[in-house]
């Protein structure tokens, strides 16, 4: 097997269809028809049965992409360090990133960043869902950047920065008034079992927010309704903030959102400790990461320093 027949067996499992794989490819339909025709001839055996104009793996398909998928995954990264050796101006960058933090930190970092690689092409796949499952399935993404609470075992990981997490209510909310200064937290501190019956706006559990949420309301022993369940950030915080519930993020989602609305606002500590999220840059175990990627990281880590 070599890179050129793994990437072709790849293609057509991923599109299930020799048509489009032939189009990912750039290779003519009857090219690539006759080309798995002739391996699998080779093979004594086929790779893939047809069910319902899908192209399905057999058994020996399953283990052929298995090895296929570590022969490409090589081949990426041989090109990429080439690419890096060679070439140091050009390139690309793959980054998956939550669409409100790409909003955070991605935007502003940018201009520094093109500055230094004028030549590499910046490609950010914006995700509303568990961003860290991209760098385990595509090895084409470089960078996943996301908040966690619990560090990844599966992916190499650098840490960009750690902030608190806030509980977001309008101003006029009855029970803003008794928050109190408290030492260690960046905000004034409530006690978040006054809200064990008001209503929150959460992210879904598989997400950062979400989870930590839920984490706080098992510590205090409280289940409070849930108006909103929601994939949006940015939605559950402006939601928030006009009376609808209560939300809880990180303060930067906070400050970036409230710079931009002339809307009153307010934000608050919680928790026993104060309640932290750390941002990671992570990345495939043992994957090459290119000079432009790794500069990347520092140039994101030296901005994150300066915001709250």
């Amino acid at each position: 097997m070599d890179l050129k027949e793994a990437r072709y067996i790849l293609a057509i499992a991923a599109h299930k269809s020799i048509g489009k794989a032939a189009d990912s490819l750039y290779i003519s339909q009857p090219s690539l028809s006759k080309y798995l025709k002739n391996l699998e001839k080779e093979l004594g055996s086929p790779l893939f049965y047809r069910k319902d104009n899908a192209y399905i793996p057999t058994y020996l398909g399953e283990r052929y992409l298995h090895y296929a998928e570590q022969i490409a995954s090589c081949g990426e990264q041989w090109s990429r360090e080439y690419d890096d050796i060679t070439h140091r101006e050009h390139g690309r960058l793959n980054i998956a990133i939550p669409i409100m933090l790409g909003s955070v930190i991605i935007q502003p970092t940018l201009p520094e960043f093109h500055s230094r690689y004028p030549y590499v092409t910046v490609n950010v796949m914006e995700e509303v869902n568990f961003v860290a499952e991209a760098t385990l399935k595509n090895h084409s993404i470089d960078l996943t950047i996301y908040n966690v609470h619990e560090f990844p075992t599966l992916l190499d990981y650098q840490i960009l920065r750690t902030e608190q997490m806030v509980l977001i209510l309008s101003p006029d909310h009855p029970l803003a008034a008794h928050a109190i200064p408290k030492a260690g937290f960046s905000h004034p501190w409530i006690d978040l079992s006054l809200f064990a019956q008001e209503n929150f706006i959460l992210l879904y559990p598989d997400q950062n927010s979400g989870g930590i949420a839920l984490k706080l309301f098992e510590d205090y022993h409280i289940n409070p309704p849930v108006l909103l369940h929601t994939r949006n950030s940015e939605m559950s915080i402006r939601l928030a903030l006009s009376g609808m519930g209560v939300a809880i993020a990180p303060e930067s989602y906070y400050a970036k959102i409230t710079d931009q609305s002339q809307e009153p606002s307010l934000c608050l500590s919680v928790g026993r400790q104060p309640v932290e999220t750390t941002t990671i840059a992570a990345y495939a175990k043992k994957r090459y990461l290119p000079q432009h990627a790794r500069d990347y990281i520092d140039i994101i880590r030296k901005y994150t320093r300066n915001i709250p």
